[in-house]
């Protein structure tokens, strides 16, 4: 539920939480009207991350034939299956990942119990859904031999990484005495309780609040051992999850389900995603080097790591590239950087051959998200490709390479004054799918505005031509036949609060109830996690195929965009050692949240209430913090410590100015206290 807001007169800032805040306190100014539940931490009724590794199913989805006191087996009692395709299919309740253990008080005589794991309601049977990416269209069951009471756990080989429903059938024509049932849960092997998020986000929506978990949650069944991916080639039976895709504890991969895999697309939405709830670096650092351990001798960089190893991708290969800056970003590490920084050399310049008479990247490698892209000159390549050149110019500088890293960003200037040339369509407001192609696409203008290569006025622009392609449950990408967008979407949610101004945010708050409260909703889903894809209405199914996934990373863009967006918490500088604290309220009363940084946790909340807007801030000293005072279209005063700094038309401190929709106070250390009144 959301509200809509009156627009206040008062405005109080405050930076420097109390104690209480500290150990994740709601703070008094934000605590009025904000429920009950766990306390002074009421964010943690949303996280669906168990505690404990062992898991054990909620409910009794369904049964067939004679089956005996079917949820007893939920409480440690006896369920009896009798006869051949008897089944009883288990509920966890959300999405889970892991290795079933199945226990059985007794049997008549020997007898073959079979299991099949399903993530959507749609596909639950006896045969599991697919994930092998062979030839057949479902994965079949597994078998355990019963013969009175004895357990069985599912081999390591076929440990299955997301579904929801597990259904249990007799493939014998005795009868078996279940008594229990419960998963090992493998997700997040780097942690000892995967319920324990270093970071959290709490508002006044409670849908947008449940978002925010369930792509928390998606990310953290998508953060696996790396022993555990996918066998490639398809093995002719069943499925392997005993693939070898990397080194470390543990790494981020595309799909619970399926790929098990690293995709260097999947790692732009999900690096970030990773960050925004876990402080997890780690895993992004480990899918990374996988990638560039596997660069080919021109330069290229793969499609697809181990063991797909996939490679003629131009976009993927720049994803991989730009991945490298959100990773550097929120860690600092310039050892890391040392490390790959020939490889990262090398897989620039090989792109950079594309690059045409007109200045623009003309790609050749044509896989990509969603579709095999047409040859030539493509947006969202040449703006991946602006992006690498601009933050490779900054990461030039910290290998003490200042030649390159001014060719680096004059090539990116030049690049960008490309683009607008090229594929700017001024009467749409929007950049063009290719220059002679009349399509606006989803992802490229997503991603001009995200990364920062559309001005200010643009911006806004395409924020709102983007908003045309709104149906009743997503926002469609008409470069990929008007199908919902949801990687692009991802990207999407980013840009409208990159692109700022009320439209803007409102956009960006709403597209994410839409879209994702959609997914969260549907009963077909998991009520607990982000798609892979899914279908418009009208076209008669919503995913269309069992192999679709229901845990993707991809799909977690609004994790980011309620963070660094709504709540306004935004690493700026490098390992966190500047931060912006830029709110984009929209329609919301209150947000609060934290993200952590090499220097510490910053926390951060604000509130609209009784025609007054106040937040609060903490930070680590040696942090360098820029908070941005709303200004909601009034002529304000600020004051920081009791001074004012603003009178309503001018700075009278170093470091304030406004440009009309904040009045931004930057150089912030420790904790300070901000107070605006209408001038």
């Amino acid at each position: 539920m959301h509200h809509s807001v009156s627009r206040p007169r008062i405005i109080a800032l405050t930076l420097g939480m109390s104690a209480l805040l500290a150990a994740q306190a709601v703070p008094a100014s934000a605590a009025a009207g904000q429920g009950s539940g766990h306390g002074s931490a009421p964010w943690k009724r949303y996280v669906l991350s168990p505690s404990s590794r062992t898991v054990r199913p909620v409910a009794v989805y369904n049964t067939s034939g004679d089956v005996t006191n079917p949820s007893a087996v939920l409480k440690g009692h006896k369920t009896t299956l009798s006869g051949a395709g008897s089944s009883v299919t288990l509920d966890f309740g959300k999405e889970v990942g892991g290795l079933t253990t199945l226990h059985f008080a007794g049997s008549d005589g020997a007898q073959q119990v079979g299991l099949a794991f399903n993530e959507s309601s749609t596909y639950v049977a006896a045969d599991s859904d697919a994930s092998t990416g062979g030839p057949r269209s479902r994965d079949g069951a597994l078998t355990a031999d019963v013969d009175g009471r004895t357990a069985y756990t599912t081999p390591e080989k076929y440990l299955r990484g997301g579904f929801r429903y597990l259904t249990i059938f007799m493939r014998s024509g005795g009868s078996v005495d279940l008594d229990g049932v419960s998963l090992y849960y493998t997700p997040a092997p780097q942690v000892k309780d995967p319920s324990k998020y270093a970071n959290y986000f709490y508002s006044s929506d409670d849908l947008l609040n449940r978002i925010w978990y369930a792509g928390a949650y998606t990310v953290q069944l998508n953060t696996i051992s790396p022993k555990t991916g996918r066998v490639w080639e398809p093995p002719a039976a069943l499925w392997d999850n005993t693939g070898d895709i990397g080194s470390g504890t543990s790494i981020l991969v595309d799909g619970a389900k399926r790929d098990r895999t690293v995709w260097p697309g999947d790692l732009g939405i999900e690096i970030p995603t990773a960050y925004a709830a876990f402080d997890d670096t780690a895993s992004a650092r480990n899918a990374l080097d996988v990638i560039y351990q596997h660069q080919r001798d021109t330069g290229e960089l793969p499609y697809a790591g181990p063991e797909l190893n996939k490679y003629g991708s131009d976009t993927y290969h720049l994803w991989t590239l730009a991945a490298s800056w959100d990773y550097y970003k929120f860690t600092g590490d310039t050892r890391w950087i040392s490390g790959i920084w020939d490889r990262y050399k090398k897989a620039v310049d090989y792109t950079s051959a594309k690059v045409d008479a007109k200045g623009l990247l003309s790609i050749t490698g044509t896989s990509d998200s969603v579709r095999i892209l047409a040859k030539g000159e493509n947006l969202i390549a040449n703006v991946l490709l602006w992006r690498v050149l601009d933050t490779g110019a900054q990461l030039a500088r910290t290998q003490g390479d200042a030649g390159l890293a001014a060719s680096y960003a004059q090539r990116a200037t030049a690049l960008r004054t490309a683009i607008n040339a090229n594929f700017w369509d001024d009467a749409a407001g929007a950049y063009k799918f290719y220059p002679d192609n009349a399509i606006h696409p989803q992802d490229g203008n997503s991603l001009a505005v995200w990364y920062g290569l559309a001005d200010q006025e643009q911006a806004r622009r395409i924020s709102a031509e983007l908003k045309g392609n709104w149906n009743e449950v997503a926002s469609t990408a008409p470069e990929n036949k008007g199908n919902p967008g949801v990687f692009s979407g991802s990207i999407e949610v980013n840009a409208h609060f990159a692109a700022g101004g009320q439209a803007a945010d409102q956009a960006g708050v709403d597209i994410i109830r839409r879209e994702w409260g959609y997914m969260l909703s549907n009963p077909q889903g998991t009520g607990s996690t982000f798609w892979e894809s899914y279908r418009n209405p009208g076209d008669g199914c919503v995913f269309c195929s069992a192999y679709t996934s229901l845990a993707h990373a991809w799909a977690t863009g609004p994790v980011t965009a309620l963070t660094f967006g709504v709540l306004g918490l935004n690493p700026t500088g490098t390992g966190g050692r500047s931060f912006d604290f830029v709110p984009h309220t929209a329609d919301l009363t209150f947000a609060q949240g934290r993200i952590t940084t090499t220097l510490g946790a910053v926390e951060g909340s604000w509130k609209v209430a009784k025609g007054a807007y106040t937040a609060k801030l903490k930070a680590p000293r040696a942090a360098t913090g820029r908070a941005g005072v709303p200004t909601f279209g009034e002529r304000i005063k600020v004051r920081v410590d009791g001074h004012l700094v603003w009178d309503g038309t001018r700075a009278l401190m170093k470091g304030v100015r406004t440009d009309g929709e904040y009045v931004y106070v930057d150089g912030l250390h420790g904790n300070h206290t901000l107070r605006s009144e209408r001038a």
